[in-house]
């Protein structure tokens, strides 16, 4: 039975009560390097940057920023300056509105213009649908998107890429020649094996071969960025897809949907009928529309 007391518990949640104190960043002044050692080694895709001295929050920076101005070295080119934040007093449901109207998946968290901690999708979704009862019981199904973009696993890999952009999607679902699911890729897939190469000099970033940081390939087969041109190695999207998917089924509430999302630290999943096939993708960000819409 809905718990209407519980509900506006939900509602009332501040930003301190699911933003991670313990947050990886990266200070200034800094380099390329620094910044794609860290997101290697911790396996992320976006740092705050603080001055060294007091932690004063000056930008943040993504692997997009990386890609963007891949003939830039120094972190304070590199960075996006005076990002938007949120306190920990602010409300979970306004942190959620911000990212949905801007785009985000995450947002610093200061305090005196310090950063104390940050807040994603992720936290917002186990915070205010997880554990809620009304969301125990209702389905994903409304909030699938049937429009799936997929190719064919020898495709090559610069054209896999290419069919990603002009359809206006993040992610590829793989297939086999019979028609079956063979994996999945990103544009994180994409960005994490890259490496920087501009006039025929390459960065010397990090390059991956610490068998503790699973990201890295051998140099011959780097994704190669030059301004925003991505050059790919011409290898079917095969050798280099995610082969092990995490799928939900299409019965499976919102609750038990966002617990797979966060457990396997996955923005999005193929959805399977009863039967295993296909039938579309959720995303992460489409369930952020509940939190704001009660």
């Amino acid at each position: 039975m809905f718990n209407p007391n519980l509900a506006e518990e939900y509602s009332a949640m501040l930003v301190k009560d699911c933003m991670q104190s313990d947050v990886v960043y990266v200070s200034v002044p800094g380099t390329r390097e620094d910044v794609l050692q860290i997101m290697a080694e911790k396996q992320i895709n976006g740092l705050p940057v603080v001055k060294k001295e007091n932690k004063k929050l000056v930008g943040i920076v993504t692997r997009s920023d990386l890609l963007q101005k891949a003939d830039e070295n120094q972190l304070a080119m590199l960075m996006v300056r005076d990002p938007d934040t949120v306190t920990p007093r602010t409300h979970a449901k306004t942190a959620a509105k911000m990212m949905l109207e801007r785009g985000y998946r995450r947002l610093p968290v200061v305090e005196d213009e310090e950063l104390v901690g940050l807040i994603s999708i992720p936290d917002i979704l186990g915070a205010l649908l997880e554990g809620d009862e009304k969301y125990q019981s209702m389905s994903i199904k409304d909030f699938v998107s049937r429009q799936i973009v997929s190719v064919w696993d020898q495709t090559p890999l610069p054209l896999s890429y290419l069919i990603m952009e002009m359809a206006n999607k993040n992610a590829l679902v793989v297939v086999n020649t019979a028609g079956g699911i063979s994996g999945l890729i990103s544009v994180s897939d994409y960005i994490r094996l890259s490496e920087v190469e501009i006039e025929d000099n390459v960065s010397t970033t990090y390059s991956g071969t610490d068998k503790k940081v699973d990201w890295g390939w051998t140099s011959k087969d780097f994704l190669v960025v030059t301004k925003r041109l991505l050059k790919l190695p011409n290898v079917p999207i095969k050798e280099v897809m995610t082969e092990s998917i995490i799928s939900v089924s299409e019965v499976s509430t919102v609750s038990e949907c966002v617990r797979v999302l966060r457990k396997n630290d996955i923005d999005q999943a193929p959805v399977l009928s009863a039967t295993g096939n296909l039938i579309g993708m959720i995303e992460d960000k489409t369930l952020l529309k509940l939190t704001v819409n009660e």
